[in-house]
C-alpha cells in the first residue's frame, strides 16, 4: 500500500514540475529592477530676503511709503513679503498723531508674515519705553485725541492692563540676532555722537571691532540717531555699523531709506541701502 502512494506522490510532483511556465526563453519577461538609488535630501531653502528700517514716529503715510518700498506690504497695506523678515528698530512712538494706527499696523503684519513662513521683529525704542514709564513729554495733542483723551492713553499704555501696553510687552525685543551674522538694536551701544562720526573714527571703529567679536556678528545696525541732513543710511567702520534712522517721518523730513541683507550661498551676505531713487550697496 505504501509503494502505490509513494508512486502517486512522485507523480503528482512531476506534474506540477513540469506544467511550470517556462520563463528562460520569454525575452519579454523584464529583469528584476535594481532599487533605485536613493534622492538626495533637497538643499535648504535659501533665508528671504531682511529688511529693516528705522524710527517711525507716529506717522503712517511715511510707514506705509516705507514699507512699500521695502517691498514688503501691498496696496491694501497687508503683508507682501513672503518669507521675508522685517526689522523695525523701534520708537514707532511720539512726535505724531499716529501712534495707534502704525502699531496695529504692525500687529496685523507680525500675524500675516507668520502665515506664509516670514518675520516681522519690532525692537524696543527709548520711546517705548519712556511712554511705558509715563514719560510724555514727546506726545502730541492729536495723539491724546486719538486715544479718546489723556486718562485713555494712559490705561492703553499700562503694561498689565493696557491693550497697547500689553501688546508692545509681548512681541517687542531688546534686540535682535538675525541668522547670527547682524544685530539689530534701538540705539548705538555707546554714546550717541559715535554714531554720527562718518568715515570710520579710529576709536569708534576700536569699539565697533570689539563689540562684534564679542557677539560674534559681522555688523551692528541701529536707528535712534536721525541722519536728517542726508536722509541716507550711515555706514562706517567697513560697514560694520550702520544707522537706519533716517528721519522717516515728516516731523524729520520725511526722508525714505529700507536696508536690505540678502543671503549668498557661502555664508556672506549683500547689504544694500533702498531709496526711492534706487537701490546703492553699502
Amino acid at each position: 500500500m505504501l509503494r502505490p502512494l509513494l508512486f502517486l506522490t512522485l507523480l503528482f510532483l512531476l506534474v506540477i514540475y513540469w506544467s511550470r511556465p517556462d520563463n528562460s526563453g520569454n525575452k519579454n519577461t523584464p529583469p528584476p529592477s535594481a532599487p533605485s538609488p536613493k534622492k538626495p535630501p533637497p538643499a535648504p531653502s535659501k533665508p528671504g530676503r531682511t529688511v529693516a528700517v528705522g524710527d517711525l514716529h507716529s506717522d503712517l503715510p511715511q510707514t506705509l511709503a516705507v514699507l512699500r518700498l521695502a517691498n514688503v506690504i501691498d496696496e491694501d497695506a497687508n503683508w507682501s513679503g513672503g518669507q521675508d523678515t522685517l526689522v523695525q528698530t523701534g520708537d514707532i512712538v511720539d512726535r505724531g498723531p499716529d501712534t495707534i494706527a502704525v502699531y496695529n499696523l504692525f500687529d496685523k503684519l507680525r500675524n500675516q508674515a507668520k502665515e506664509v513662513g516670514g518675520k516681522v521683529v519690532n525692537v524696543y525704542g527709548n520711546h517705548e519705553v519712556m511712554n511705558l514709564g509715563e514719560d510724555l513729554r514727546y506726545v502730541t495733542e492729536e495723539d491724546y485725541e486719538s486715544f479718546g483723551g489723556r486718562e485713555k492713553r494712559r490705561q492703553a499704555w499700562n503694561v498689565r492692563t493696557g491693550w497697547l501696553g500689553k501688546m508692545i510687552f509681548k512681541n517687542f525685543n531688546i534686540t535682535h540676532i538675525q541668522n547670527g551674522h547682524t544685530i539689530f538694536t534701538h540705539g548705538p551701544i555707546w554714546s550717541r555722537s559715535n554714531a554720527m562720526q562718518d568715515g570710520g573714527a579710529e576709536e569708534t571703529c576700536r569699539r565697533v571691532n570689539a563689540a562684534k567679536k564679542a557677539l560674534g556678528v559681522n555688523r551692528l545696525i541701529s536707528g535712534h540717531t536721525p541722519q536728517y541732513r542726508t536722509g541716507k543710511i550711515l555706514s562706517i567702520c567697513n560697514g560694520g555699523y550702520m544707522v537706519i534712522d533716517v528721519g522717516i517721518s515728516k516731523y524729520y523730513g520725511g526722508h525714505l531709506a529700507v536696508l536690505e541683507i540678502l543671503e549668498n550661498d557661502d555664508g556672506t551676505q549683500n547689504v544694500f541701502a533702498l531709496y526711492p531713487g534706487g537701490k546703492r550697496r553699502l
